[in-house]
């Protein structure tokens, strides 16, 4: 297959470095396509895809939104339009890749973008803000960010060497090949500090049964990325060990913003998965991400610079009813496994978060909640026991090869 750069750029203020990054990738890469999502003024360089197009596509008309100076709509238009647009060139099979540039608007496009694109296929971001927070630019998906550590204004020998570097960079990802290549199939598996060990112990027994595990850090972007990829084709199971985030999104804390797909995924698309309510015992906060007022009071274990909060029967009753909702929506085979004698590491016998009875809320409410068709397994034994890895991992398989 012919092998092809998209570069997405405002031209009307890059048309010069977009020139040149075509200029670098002409030997590593027989061809490319210059996407224009500029609305400013007129191109510096001829685009493949003009700016009227891209907008056309998400169905707005860019002369009737610069006519009224509506610049967040002209955003918008560029956001929907690319995206459309380079989904479709993907799906044809007419880009290897993508590599895009811009300051604060021009990465916000260039990343909606990317976000639309499937795993596995390049992209690279050169951006003057990616030495900040880059979290609402990357979302869940295989973005590279090069700084450009000096303004995209003024074409000069650094810039050129920043641009070449990304081109390169792009063009040996190109190369390497853009399909993710499963030999083995995958089991999502998720965890966080304080429930990490469940995890660990499931690694060894799924590769006995030949499988490979893949590992989602429960920190929000993690579960959001392992539905994603359950969206895609990738996953054959799940081992949801570690709910956190649900507690985290409810009082804001270290491993908020879960996205409303989060447990719903595998359930509409009927991939075998075994739930497990590891790290609900407790929210995370920081400096950075402080404790509100109403949890002050509640007991604290101290993780690093990061301490968890004990949640008690009312948030208990609460994560279950929004779980237990969404897993009933399964269309596939699905089970619930309840470690009876803690959820994380610090929900122990003599840690400063061991709280049966709060727990026991948890549990009763999802009982009443949830379909009886589905099964629903308490164990005792602590989540970290070498024994609730191996009947979770044991249902898993069964639920797989249909001998369940």
């Amino acid at each position: 297959m012919k092998k092809r750069l998209l570069i997405i750029a405002t031209l009307d203020t890059k048309g010069k470095e977009a020139a040149y990054i075509k200029e670098c990738v002409q030997e590593p890469v027989t061809d490319s396509l210059i996407m224009d999502i500029g609305t400013l003024g007129k191109p510096l360089t001829p685009p493949d895809i003009p700016a009227n197009d891209v907008a056309r596509a998400g169905g707005y008309d860019l002369e009737e939104i610069i006519s009224k100076k509506d610049r967040s709509g002209a955003v918008r238009a560029m956001q929907e339009g690319g995206a459309i647009i380079a989904a479709q060139l993907v799906k044809e099979g007419k880009i290897s890749g993508v590599l895009g540039m811009g300051g604060g608007t021009g990465t916000s496009i260039v990343s909606y973008i990317m976000r639309a694109l499937p795993f596995g296929l390049p992209k690279v971001l050169v951006s003057t803000v990616a030495s900040r927070d880059i979290r609402e630019y990357i979302g869940t998906k295989d973005i590279v960010m090069f700084h450009s550590v000096a303004d995209l204004l003024g074409f000069n020998e650094f810039m050129r060497h920043i641009l070449g570097q990304a081109a390169y960079a792009v063009c040996g990802m190109i190369n390497k090949g853009s399909s993710i290549s499963i030999k083995k199939p995958m089991i999502a598996v998720t965890a966080y500090g304080v429930s990490s060990a469940c995890a660990l112990n499931a690694e060894p027994l799924l590769q006995e049964k030949g499988y490979e595990m893949i590992g989602f850090h429960a920190n929000g972007v993690g579960g959001m990325a392992m539905e994603e990829m359950i969206a895609q084709g990738l996953i054959t199971g799940v081992l949801d060990f570690t709910p956190h985030e649900v507690a985290d999104e409810m009082f804001g804390g270290y491993c908020r913003g879960i996205g409303p797909a989060r447990f719903e995924t595998a359930a509409q698309m009927g991939v075998p998965l075994v739930f497990a309510p590891g790290g609900l015992d407790n929210a995370v906060f920081s400096p950075f991400y402080p404790m509100p007022d109403v949890l002050k009071g509640r007991k604290i274990h101290h993780h690093d610079i990061r301490f968890c909060v004990r949640m008690g029967p009312q948030e208990m009753e609460k994560f279950a009813c929004i779980i237990g909702e969404k897993l009933n929506k399964s269309k596939g085979p699905i089970h619930v496994l309840i470690p009876k004698r803690g959820w994380s590491e610090a929900d122990r016998v003599g840690m400063e978060l061991f709280d049966p009875d709060a727990n026991q809320v948890f549990v009763d409410t999802l009982k009443g909640i949830l379909r009886p068709d589905i099964p629903f397994t308490e164990m005792d034994v602590h989540i970290s026991d070498q024994a609730f890895a191996e009947k979770a991992v044991s249902i898993l398989d069964h639920m797989i090869k249909g001998n369940y």
